[in-house]
């Protein structure tokens, strides 16, 4: 601490690093928390909020919908989806198999695939599983 006129001042330093590493953390947070849709089509935001799954479970909770890579696995007779571990953003991502009970069969008026879900972390490795609320195949699919 440095003093002014008997008052006690941050170190600029500290107050810089501080400053940096909210910025940062505020990046690495939002790039999980990202809106699922585009703001600049309201029209959809009714639409949106209304689709559930098989269980009629909400999709549209928390804004943890993301855009994803998706292919139909003919071996399988199902969806999988290219998902990142949200803690290791650096990592290259994992492709999963969507359960079928998630899958909602009705028009994406979005135009892309997209998946609502939210990480499981294993206590012992840090390896991540999802937990599928909601998954919207693409126009193609």
């Amino acid at each position: 601490m440095s003093y002014f006129y008997g008052r006690q001042m941050a170190c600029p330093y500290r107050l810089s690093a501080a400053r940096i590493m909210g910025l940062t953390a505020g990046v690495l947070l939002g790039i999980s928390t990202g809106s699922p849709h585009d703001m600049r089509r309201p029209e959809l935001n009714t639409w949106f909020k209304n689709l559930k799954n098989r269980a009629g479970v909400r999709c549209c909770d928390d804004g943890e919908a993301q855009h994803v890579e998706a292919v139909w696995d003919m071996t399988k007779g199902g969806y999988r989806v290219l998902l990142k571990h949200p803690h290791r953003p650096t990592e290259p991502g994992q492709w999963y198999d969507v359960p079928s009970s998630v899958v909602l069969n009705q028009p994406n008026l979005s135009g892309m695939a997209m998946v609502w879900w939210s990480p499981s972390y294993d206590s012992r490795d840090g390896s991540m599983t999802p937990v599928w609320r909601c998954f919207l195949p693409g126009p193609a699919g």
